[in-house]
């Protein structure tokens, strides 16, 4: 066992030593707001001077009855809370901490930690091995907690500074801010030494007491920790951790997720909502997945052809199914709008404007590229209709969607899918934003995802765009796409690792056949709205697809033979190519981790 402590009271320093120098353990230490301390050791020895008299007898009640001690704390305002393993007590500490202490109580989630920030009122973390709870505490501090609870080695202890720091520990790893450097200090110098770091606490004049009771284990994995901490290795063979490679890359937020054995492993958010502001992203903050809507929606669209509403199948005509009038160029035989089939659209072979095959407009060959993409509307703008979309009339400021080349041959276009969703809207009578709430998100678990216009209350803590050129949030903050199908799913990593994991297992996911085993297995196959790499039957076939709307890139990919896969999504558009020069970085970080091919 170790300790280090600073300016403390000296009765306090006392029995801490007392119970190291018996080969002891301690399992609280706190300090009251007024200068009070109080001690527990791991054998049931207590001491105390300065807490209220109501604590210090449901303490010794504790005690006397057998119960291990967890936690003891003290809000700014006065009052105290105990939390043994069996049971809890407190008196004035904030209504909704009492009743979250009780919640944790009655389903038998055990609490190692709870904690109480300078700034008083309604300002609390209640923290196990399992699970936590936070009310209006530091934003960081809150994001660090989300990531340090996961993974093989979870933090299971915050403490908060009176000046307003804090230190989220527990496990092999800490993360602090703003506190005094002697103690950080002195808590590296302990890591370095193999201790975990068990219990820190503070006094109201600045002192501190770091205790370690155990060294650290040895021979633990913890891959979300080398994720984070040997993120790129330099020619110098430096190590460099992902929240400086996210500052050399100019990327305010991400959202990252790794699949593992068919299940979300782990969902990582780093970084701010938007540069300049202290509001960090969280694992459900929603991003824009931009061109990653594709699979989504193309699994609506298998959807549709199971259902058999219409009895549309894959190799018809999408000219059969529907009231619109697939156009053609004037340099284009009218015939080859039978050509334009289901699948051949989902597989961007449908002949329809997209990337390559666009301009100038008006021919049919020698094109000079662009297109295939959608340039979204700042908040404010009129928002075009789908049949404004599809006919290229304003407000719309994309060009008619028309068929320009002979079905069979791939130009990428986002813009044939607004030509299958006029479809599935013609034989459903549904907006295609309730079909794939019903038919895809829900049924996949992907909660916090939406393809909304405008992001609904539930979400409205979202990621904001930002310009790759000037590093700051593009105006409005988010630009709208009312093409949904190409471009306008709203979600985070941790929902888009659902949407592999379901892929992965032939369309399901928690027992749900979100599609058949036969059409997801074509999806893969045939890439339906999706891209691959090698062959279905091969160990290291995977299946992946980026996308890039204005202020924001992500990217997805899968190994459903491996049962793994991972997303990642940023805020920051790829104008610069410092976007994709992050993801990249950070692929190779996971598959080197994960040993993913």
């Amino acid at each position: 066992m170790s300790y280090s402590d600073h300016n403390i009271p000296n009765a306090a320093d006392q029995f801490i030593s007392s119970v190291f120098g018996a080969a002891g353990t301690l399992s609280v230490i706190a300090f009251t707001p007024t200068g009070g301390w109080v001690g527990v050791a791991s054998n049931g020895q207590y001491a105390a001077q300065g807490i209220p008299p109501d604590c210090f007898a449901a303490l010794g009640n504790f005690i006397n009855n057998g119960l291990t001690v967890r936690s003891i704390a003290f809000p700014p305002a006065g009052g105290w809370v105990i939390v043994a393993d069996q049971n809890y007590q407190a008196s004035g500490i904030p209504d909704d901490c009492f009743k979250m202490i009780g919640t944790f109580h009655n389903n038998g989630w055990p609490i190692t930690c709870v904690a109480f920030p300078p700034s008083g009122g309604n300002s609390w973390a209640i923290v196990g091995p399992n699970n936590f709870y936070c009310s209006n505490i530091d934003d960081e501090c809150f994001q660090f907690l989300n990531n340090l609870a996961q993974g093989t080695d979870r933090a299971t202890q915050v403490t908060f500074t009176p000046s307003g720091g804090w230190i989220v520990y527990g496990g092999l790893f800490f993360y602090a801010r703003n506190i005094d450097n002697g103690c950080f200090q002195q808590m590296l110098s302990f890591g370095n030494d193999g201790w975990r770091i068990g219990h820190v606490a503070f006094t109201p004049g600045g002192g501190y007491s770091i205790v370690c009771n155990a060294k650290k284990p040895a021979g633990v994995d913890n891959p979300m920790r080398d994720f984070e901490n040997y993120f790129f290795q330099d020619g110098a063979g430096q190590w460099h951790g992902i929240w400086d490679r996210m500052k050399h890359y100019g990327v305010p937020g991400a959202s990252v997720a790794l699949v593992a054995n068919n299940a979300v492993a782990w969902r990582g958010s780093y970084g701010v909502l938007q540069a300049g502001q202290l509001n960090y992203v969280y694992p459900d903050t929603a991003f824009q997945a931009a061109s990653i809507s594709k699979p989504h929606a193309a699994v609506g669209i298998l959807r549709l052809v199971q259902d058999g509403t219409g009895n549309v199948q894959l190799t018809d005509p999408i000219a059969n199914h529907t009231s619109w009038n697939v156009a053609t160029r004037a340099c284009a035989p009218s015939a080859w709008a039978k050509g334009a089939t289901v699948q051949l659209t989902l597989q961007h072979m449908g002949g329809f404007v997209g990337r390559g095959n666009t301009y100038p407009l008006g021919v049919c060959s020698n094109f000079t590229g662009g297109g295939g993409g959608f340039g979204g509307y700042p908040v404010g703008s009129s928002i075009p209709t789908l049949d404004q979309i599809l006919a290229g009339a304003a407000p719309a400021n994309s060009p008619k969607i028309e068929i320009t080349t002979k079905p069979g041959t791939f130009f990428y276009s986002g813009m044939g899918f607004m030509v299958l969703i006029r479809m599935l809207q013609d034989v459903t009578g549904q907006d295609f934003r309730t079909w794939m709430q019903q038919r895809v998100l829900g049924p996949t678990g992907m909660n916090q995802s939406t393809f909304a216009l405008s992001l609904p209350p539930h979400l409205a803590r979202a990621a904001a765009g930002h310009d790759a050129g000037t590093g700051q949030p593009i105006p409005g903050l988010r630009y709208e796409y009312p093409e949904a199908p190409a471009a306008g799913l709203y979600t985070n990593a941790g929902d888009l690792g659902r949407f592999i994991v379901m892929l992965n297992q032939a369309g399901a996911i928690e027992g749900q056949q979100v599609i058949s085993s036969q059409l997801a297995k074509a999806m893969l196959a045939q890439q339906l709205g999706i891209l691959t790499a090698g062959q279905p039957t091969d160990n290291g076939f995977f299946y992946n697809h980026s996308g890039e709307n204005y202020g924001f890139t992500s990217f997805i990919q899968g190994y459903p033979n491996l049962h793994a896969g991972f997303a990642i999504m940023l805020n920051l558009d790829d104008g610069q190519k410092n976007a994709s020069g992050f993801y990249n970085e950070a692929v190779g970080a996971l598959k080197r981790i994960y040993g993913l091919p």
